[in-house]
């Protein structure tokens, strides 16, 4: 009597397992193939980013990816360079001799036309920029990366 519920215990258990397993799979499947695009769920966000960050960005259509910078260094700084990568792509925005006063803003700052491919508006898109910069008094190079998300305009 007492191997009886035991056994139905155990077939209980196994069977909600299995079948949470599989919802688990299926949820995890949906989000490998961007069926649940986390973009769409956290809207334009900036994470990172120090001494100098990013104030807006946007990338269009055609694959082109803008953006302006604001300087809180402390001290002014001379931009060189700014990558940006989106999923295996990097792309290179020149900014070499862009002079950065403290607190100021820079002009937009874009990557080539279709850097990226074309791209479906309204998908989103999560971008690692890394700014490259030298201390204009000292000459001393540093740099400032984060994180942009956003949705293709």
């Amino acid at each position: 009597m007492v191997l009886e519920k035991g056994q139905a215990a155990l077939d209980f258990l196994l069977t909600y397992g299995w079948a949470l397993a599989l919802v688990g799979l299926v949820v995890a499947l949906f989000f490998l193939l961007g069926i649940f695009d986390i973009s769409n769920f956290v809207g334009s966000k900036a994470v990172g980013f120090s001494d100098v960050a990013v104030k807006d960005w946007k990338m269009d259509t055609n694959g082109t990816f803008a953006l302006i910078l604001t300087s809180h260094a402390t001290q002014n700084i001379n931009l060189t360079n700014i990558s940006v990568a989106i999923g295996d792509v990097t792309s290179y925005l020149n900014a070499t001799n862009n002079m950065l006063a403290i607190g100021q803003d820079s002009g937009l700052l874009s990557t080539q036309n279709r850097a990226f491919g074309a791209q479906p508006a309204g998908t989103g898109y999560t971008a690692k920029v890394a700014i490259y910069f030298t201390n204009a008094n000292t000459g001393f190079a540093q740099s400032s990366t984060g994180t942009l998300v956003g949705k293709v305009i």
